[in-house]
């Protein structure tokens, strides 16, 4: 089985964190940058040991010393200390504290090494863990299993296969016998002879599979569908599946090779890395839309007006950029910050957009 290239991710999802950003007293945000294997762990861990350091003065600035900062970084200092944990790591790691509030979240981003000390969670360095503004669909293809599965950009669900055969055989056992006669050619396996030769044969059984593959997805996803799907499969099967498929929105390129084995999140990385290539004009007509409400007067590129609808709950969609470096700075982010805390708490939408000028750091579209 394929390593997973993520590593050990958590969970993510952050209510728990949403009550307790709502509720009295300070908020501390830690972010340690780790690594998948190992290697790392010791490293990790000191750099969260040297930010409790920063994190005591900062509680100290705000009124909080001696031993209520020691009561609140207690659960830190016994993360700090557990040797096992940080060989078990992903890409990044987020840790919440708040009065009576503790929560570490390994997360497949990068961060920076920080320690913020505030009225609210620092929310910006996992704007892209928190963005809903991407969905595909995988569809694993393989003789001996067929998996199909939902995915984020960051996380990937198994889906129920209902009217997709699952295997290779599932499908050949369904043929009419005068259609094909099966002849055995060792233990457990059957050879299939008919008219042509056995290659012929064997791709015209292949072609068949597809097909029934492939018309169980029309039914099961429909065919008015504009989640984009991503076949994992040996190269020569898409064009088969394409021709019998109503699918709209097939992708013109594959997970190459044998999928059956593949790890989920390797096929929600493969997939991402294929969808890369088109996204940009996604991104650029969702750019023009959003664009064209603001000139109407239902949106804003201003940073205070924003988080002022926000905290209303008039902020139908925020777009910030994919590069959140453009967001680093300390006033941009605590605008961000709390546009974010809002506009999720109020079942807005937030996406991430690939950055084509430097005109914009952020925008929104408003519901009124």
């Amino acid at each position: 089985m394929s390593a997973n290239p993520q590593g050990r991710v958590d969970p993510l999802d952050f209510s728990d964190v949403w009550d307790a950003g709502a509720g009295q007293g300070p908020k501390i945000t830690f972010t340690v940058p780790t690594e998948v294997a190992d290697i790392g762990a010791s490293k990790s861990g000191t750099v969260l040991k040297n930010l409790l350091k920063q994190a005591r003065a900062d509680l100290n600035v705000v009124g909080v010393p001696g031993k209520g900062a020691d009561d609140l970084l207690e659960p830190v200092e016994g993360l700090v200390r557990d040797t096992t944990y940080w060989r078990l790591q992903s890409r990044g790691l987020i840790v919440f504290v708040a009065p009576g509030f503790f929560r570490a979240v390994r997360v497949p981003v990068v961060v920076e090494p920080n320690v913020t000390v505030g009225e609210r969670f620092h929310l910006t360095p996992i704007a892209g863990v928190l963005a809903t503004g991407g969905r595909c669909y995988i569809l694993a293809l393989a003789k001996k299993g067929v998996r199909l599965f939902d995915s984020t950009r960051n996380s990937i669900e198994q889906l129920p296969l209902g009217a997709i055969p699952a295997t290779f055989d599932d499908v050949i056992e369904e043929l009419p016998e005068p259609q094909l006669q099966g002849r055995s050619v060792g233990v457990g396996s059957v050879g299939y002879h008919g008219h042509g030769d056995n290659s012929d044969t064997e791709r015209l059984l292949t072609e068949r599979f597809i097909s029934a593959v492939a018309k169980g997805v029309d039914q099961e996803l429909g065919t008015a569908r504009s989640q984009p799907l991503v076949l994992a499969s040996v190269a020569e099967y898409l064009p088969v599946f394409r021709n019998a498929s109503r699918y709209p929105v097939v992708q013109d390129a594959v997970i190459a090779g044998n999928p059956e084995h593949t790890h989920p999140d390797r096929l929600r990385s493969d997939a991402w890395a294929i969808l890369a290539d088109s996204s940009r004009a996604h991104d650029t007509a969702a750019r023009e839309r959003a664009l064209a409400q603001i000139h109407s007067g239902r949106g804003s590129e201003d940073l205070a007006k924003i988080c002022r609808a926000a905290a209303e709950g008039r902020v139908d969609a925020l777009y910030l950029p994919e590069d959140l470096s453009r967001l680093s700075d300390p006033e941009t982010a605590a605008f961000i910050d709390a546009a974010i805390f809002d506009v999720v708490q109020n079942s807005g939408t937030l996406r991430m957009l690939r950055d084509e000028d430097d005109t914009a750091r952020a925008m929104a579209t408003f519901r009124y």
